[in-house]
C-alpha cells in the first residue's frame, strides 16, 4: 500500500499541460507525473553511475578511449546504402 505522499505546488497553465498529456497516455495525472519523474531520476542517475574495473580492464578502457575511432566496412556500407524507414500505426 502507497504511504508516502509528494506535494508541489504548481502554475495553472502547467497543470493543464499535464492533465492533457496523461490523458493522451491514458494515465491518471499522478501515475503521470510519478512516471515522468522516475524516467528522469533513472537518465540522471545513470549518468552518474560509478563503473568499477580490475586495474587491467580500467587500462583498456581507457587506451581505448584514447585511440581514434573507425568505422567497419559492414558500418560504411550501412550508411551508404538507402534508408528504408516504414512506420508503424
Amino acid at each position: 500500500m502507497k504511504a508516502d505522499r509528494l506535494q508541489l505546488r504548481i502554475d495553472d497553465a502547467s497543470k493543464r499541460h499535464l492533465e492533457q498529456a496523461a490523458a493522451a497516455a491514458h494515465l491518471s495525472l499522478s501515475a503521470f507525473v510519478l512516471q515522468a519523474a522516475q524516467q528522469r531520476a533513472d537518465e540522471v542517475l545513470a549518468d552518474r553511475a560509478l563503473v568499477h574495473l580490475p586495474p587491467r580492464a580500467a587500462q583498456n578502457f581507457l587506451d581505448a578511449l584514447d585511440r581514434p575511432a573507425t568505422a567497419s566496412p559492414a558500418l560504411r556500407d550501412a550508411l551508404a546504402g538507402p534508408v528504408d524507414v516504414t512506420w508503424a500505426d
